[in-house]
């Protein structure tokens, strides 16, 4: 075979790569790493044993009230959180903000008070890895530290996870499924370099059951982005939409949900 031929035959098997959905119990996860040449993502979970073994992945849902979650990362930090809190306070909107660990432990009186508020924290990691990028024992290892901190911080440990940069494999599933997590996407995503005209796309695309993704850590928050969270939040509030936390969402989206009994505890 010429050299021409093999890098070819190289290309098509890196481009081959796919994962699976997991099925199995908590233990004895396993993952398949298959040949070098095919790149980071190109493995498969294998959990043992007959036991539901279920990680489900949101970007929106349908409920019938019009309420919206926000979800706010890569935080806490000393100088956005504070001021996401005091907007959200503003309008009465609640919030899932998911923690990434290392920074949640450098400022754990930010976590605290945010859960005192009533806002619910999400599992984002302890140092903002990426889950496709590492085996299981890492993904696990980043999650489980990071909610034993949470859980030791506000008493209730977390139940939703949001893989960095929305990227995650049937081994990063896996380690959802074992720990209970529901895996939080999104549907429409503010950014802190464009946060005018991003918030113009939420009022006009918003509807009820989205998901929508800003930052109060990282390199996304800035003054524009706050000033445009204010915006979105005021004017989907004179909108009639409720802003409530994921869980709250799920909740009310489920067959036979909450979605008439949030409706009707919405303030008017």
């Amino acid at each position: 075979m010429d050299r021409r031929r093999f890098i070819a035959r190289v290309g098509l098997l890196t481009a081959g790569g796919a994962a699976g959905v997991a099925a199995g119990v908590t233990t004895g996860v396993a993952a398949e790493q298959v040949r070098t040449q095919e790149g980071p993502t190109a493995r498969t979970a294998r959990p043992a044993g007959p036991a539901p073994y279920v990680a489900t992945a949101t970007f929106r849902t349908e409920p019938s009230a019009r309420l919206i979650a926000l979800t706010i990362d890569d935080g806490p930090t000393r100088e956005w959180t504070p001021q996401v809190l005091k907007i959200l306070r503003r309008h009465g909107a609640k919030a899932t903000f998911f923690r990434v660990g290392e920074r949640a432990q450098a400022a754990p009186d930010l976590v605290v008070q945010t859960a005192d508020a009533g806002h619910e924290q999400g599992n984002h990691t302890w140092a903002h890895s990426d889950l496709t990028q590492h085996d299981e024992t890492f993904d696990r290892d980043s999650l489980e530290r990071t909610q034993e901190l949470l859980a030791e911080l506000t008493g209730q440990p977390p139940t939703l996870c949001r893989p960095p940069y929305g990227r995650i494999d049937s081994v990063g599933l896996a380690v959802c499924a074992g720990l209970r997590y529901g895996v939080t996407l999104w549907s429409h995503h503010v950014t802190g370099v464009n946060a005018r005209v991003d918030v113009d796309e939420v009022l006009q695309q918003a509807s009820p059951g989205s998901i929508v993704l800003l930052h109060d850590g990282g390199s996304e928050p800035n003054a524009s982005l706050m000033k445009q969270l204010d915006r979105l939040t005021g004017s989907l509030t004179d909108a009639g939409y409720r802003f409530v936390t994921v869980s709250e969402l799920l909740a009310a989206s489920a067959p036979g949900g909450a979605g008439d009994l949030l409706s009707r505890s919405a303030p008017t």
